[in-house]
Parts: structure tokens; C-alpha cells; sequence
């Protein structure tokens, strides 16, 4: 079984490798929204970015965590995780991100 986190619109699922090419991140804010300005940071990780794709990965090391101001924290395995946004039908855009 394939192991996910979910914390509100952001979902981490576990990976075996981070595709080639894709590079770390300056940041350690994997998404700030922008009604609010608050933001899923990941603690004692790294955030990769996907060349080109702008697709978002985390090594998360020993003591890893997902946290945000509006939900608990989530203490993560050590390991490799794919980042996916949750979307949502729009009739004038098709589809969309959500924003929390």
C-alpha cells in the first residue's frame, strides 16, 4: 500500500525516486495561498521542483513534518513524496487548484 498524507488542499505521496532533472528548492514552502497568505511548509526536508513541469517533490528527512496555521501538524516518514494539489471543476477555466 502506497503511503499519503493529506493536509487540506495538499496531498504528499510516497515515491521511490524524484525524477531526473528536477532541482531543490530555495524555499520550504510548498504552497502559500493567496486569500490568506498562509502556507504548507515542510520542516527538515528538502522541496525539489520538476524542470521545466513545475511538478513539486520532498525528501523528507528523519523528523519531517507538514505544517500549516489552519490544520495539525503531520509528522512524516522519512522518504520521498510527490506533491499533488488538489483541483476543482470550474465552468470558465475547466479546472482549477484549490486555494485554502
Amino acid at each position: 500500500m502506497v503511503k499519503m498524507y493529506r493536509q487540506g488542499d495538499v496531498l504528499l505521496k510516497k515515491i521511490e525516486t524524484i525524477p531526473k532533472g528536477a532541482r531543490p528548492s530555495k524555499s520550504d514552502v510548498i504552497l502559500k495561498g493567496e486569500a490568506t497568505g498562509h502556507a504548507h511548509k515542510i520542516v527538515n526536508g528538502t522541496i525539489f521542483t520538476g524542470y521545466m513541469t513545475g511538478e513539486m517533490y520532498v525528501e523528507a528527512d528523519v523528523g519531517a513534518a507538514l505544517i500549516h496555521e489552519e490544520h495539525n501538524t503531520i509528522e512524516l516518514e522519512a522518504g520521498l513524496y510527490e506533491v499533488i494539489r488538489q483541483r476543482e471543476y470550474d465552468p470558465q477555466s475547466q479546472s482549477r487548484f484549490v486555494e485554502d
